[in-house]
């Protein structure tokens, strides 16, 4: 009896080095316990940066953990941000 074996191919991001005359994407998340970010060029991770909260940070709304994502993405690097979370998108428009 013959039994063939499929092998499984598992594809992981690899850090590639920064190209200063392309464009830069920064993808920041917050959960929990701990928010991250990753800068990445057409796709590549560049570098990650995360960061474990507080008991008092823990507490914050989902909403005040992903701005504190964004504002701590902005003290590692200073580009234009993609936040995932709809009501940050609309933060310009908003009074407060």
């Amino acid at each position: 009896m013959f039994v063939e074996i499929k092998r499984r191919m598992i594809s992981v991001p690899v850090m590639r080095f920064p190209d200063f005359f392309k464009f830069f994407e920064v993808a920041c998340d917050a959960s929990d316990i701990g928010i991250g970010g990753v800068l990445a060029q057409k796709g590549h991770p560049v570098a990650y940066f995360n960061e474990k909260l507080n008991n008092a940070k823990q507490k914050y709304s989902t909403y005040y953990k992903q701005f504190y994502a964004v504002i701590q993405a902005l003290r590692y690097w200073r580009f234009i941000f993609f936040p995932d979370l709809k009501a940050l998108k609309y933060i310009y428009s908003q009074k407060k």
